[in-house]
Order: structure tokens, then C-alpha cells, then sequence
């Protein structure tokens, strides 16, 4: 994202990728487990996850697809 949309997208108050990561890496010392999945401009989508059982991993994907449902439904 060009610095320009970066800042309009800012000052609308949206959350930019790089605002994510930014305030990801800003609380990186109290971070524990993550996992992302991410969809690349071109369309590919990447998941990358940090060492932990398989099913801590499943079980944070199932919260953030709970928390993106009930955000639709609001």
C-alpha cells in the first residue's frame, strides 16, 4: 500500500495490514502463540504459525472466525 492510501486509511481509522503488524510487533514480548493467514495482493493465500499442539492452533482460528461472525452480525 502506497504511503498516501496508507495515511487515509489511517486518519478513517481502518486497520491497514501494516497497521496490524505494527501493533503486533509493538506487544511482541506478551505474545505466547500465533498463527496468521494471509492473502497476498495477487491472490495467494500463506498461513504461517508459531511452535504449539495443533490443536491450539485450530482453537485460535476458531475464536477469530467466531469473533469475524459476530462482528458481521452487529
Amino acid at each position: 500500500m502506497d504511503e498516501l492510501k496508507e495515511y487515509r486509511a489511517r486518519k478513517n481509522g481502518e486497520v491497514t495490514p501494516k497497521v496490524l503488524l505494527e501493533k503486533t510487533m509493538d506487544d511482541l514480548e506478551n505474545i505466547e502463540v500465533i498463527i496468521m493467514v494471509i492473502k497476498q495482493k495477487d491472490g495467494i493465500i500463506h498461513m504461517g504459525c508459531s511452535d504449539a499442539m495443533c490443536t491450539e492452533h485450530i482453537g485460535l482460528l476458531e475464536v477469530g472466525k467466531k469473533w469475524v461472525i459476530d462482528d458481521m452480525e452487529e
